[in-house]
């Protein structure tokens, strides 16, 4: 299927690829290197459609890196972008408009190649070693215009942002009936899509026409490094070990009140794996009573290692117009990233694929 650009989405790709451009020149003013920046047009649907080539003449070497635009604000956001690279060909170039000392360190300790605005960088390939870190933001980077908040990053806004994925047709809809359906308050809704549009996410299209949104796939990119660090650690979960394994199979989660995530879904969605665990988020007016009748039903016994994790659920399906077997794909997505087994990153790139293939942004 052909993938869909709106202009929307061609603006916003236009000011990364300005980033990328920025970014590149800074670090080579740094350094004495050359580096070239290259648009692939036409590229495959999730590829990044950057390449930077970096000349090391001294030691005659050429090294080409595909590059990623992000915003990154914590070290959790690294690790999530190397795993994002482990999953594709060739060597992955992180981009940002700037990264503090600390965080420029762990990248190195990691092993991530990044470049910012600010002249920071590290490289290593071959006989190159490049690593700069500690350069500040220039004026002209701490003075562009109004500032994301960071409102929609916060567990609320997060909540905020896995509804518009979930429920698309919420942007035509006024802040009101967006907090309804997120579960949140009327104040952190209106705070969480301006913090969106400031970040280049949405677009407003005027008093009482909604929001257009120019990218579901970037939108979704960034739920999945922000979700795992923000938002699931606060919602309440239990763990048990389970009498019989494949209990999953025979079992309707909808009579608990509940949905399979991770890895169950993505057995019934795609039948990507055979699920060693099982998770079951179960609805919030209905944490007790399922809990309980699981308890009754499977001889439950608590276990911090078990195999069976509950987890009450941060949304309502009534006010979202969800229901099925199993959570929303983003979610699905999500924990099976946060697991950092190998079977599930790899079964989250294929639910990824598939998901970016029914999007038309």
């Amino acid at each position: 299927m052909k993938e869909r650009r709106s202009a929307g989405e061609l603006n916003d790709s236009a000011g990364d690829a300005e980033l990328v451009r920025q970014a590149a020149e800074a670090f080579a003013s740094s350094t004495g290197l050359q580096l070239k920046v290259h648009e692939q047009k036409g590229g495959n649907a999730g590829a990044s459609p950057w390449t930077v080539g970096v000349l090391a003449a001294e030691l005659n070497t050429v090294s080409c890196y595909h590059a990623l635009v992000r915003r990154i604000d914590r070290r959790e956001a690294l690790g999530a972008v190397k795993a994002q690279f482990s999953q594709q060909e060739g060597k992955g170039l992180l981009v940002t408009e700037h990264l503090s000392a600390a965080l420029a360190q762990h990248c190195r300790r990691i092993d991530l190649p990044f470049l910012d605005c600010s002249g920071n960088g590290y490289l290593r390939h071959g006989g190159l070693l490049m690593f700069i870190c500690g350069e500040r933001r220039s004026k002209e980077q701490g003075n562009k215009g109004s500032r994301p908040t960071g409102r929609a990053a916060t567990a609320t806004g997060l909540k905020l942002v896995f509804a518009l994925l979930c429920r698309p047709e919420l942007l035509s809809a006024n802040s009101p009936q967006i907090a309804e359906a997120a579960g949140i308050a009327q104040g952190s809704a209106a705070a969480g899509l301006q913090d969106l549009e400031h970040r280049g996410h949405l677009v407003n299209l005027g008093w009482g026409k909604g929001w257009s949104l120019r990218s579901r796939r970037r939108l979704l990119e960034e739920w999945l490094q922000e979700f795992p660090v923000r938002l699931r650690p606060k919602l309440r979960s239990y763990r048990f070990r389970l009498a019989d394994d494949q209990w999953w199979e025979k079992a309707d989660p909808e009579a608990y009140g509940g949905q399979w995530g991770s890895e169950v879904a993505a057995a019934l969605i795609g039948k990507l794996l055979r699920p060693e665990k099982v998770l079951l988020y179960l609805q919030p007016g209905s944490m007790r009573t399922g809990l309980s009748r699981l308890g009754k039903e499977q001889a439950l016994k608590r276990d911090p290692d078990g195999d069976l994790e509950l987890v009450e659920a941060f949304w309502s399906n009534e006010a979202l117009g969800l229901n099925g077997p199993c959570v929303p794909e983003p979610l699905v997505i999500a924990d099976l990233l946060a697991s950092l087994d190998p079977r599930n990153l790899e079964a989250a790139a294929e639910l990824k694929k598939r998901w970016d293939g029914g999007i038309e942004d």
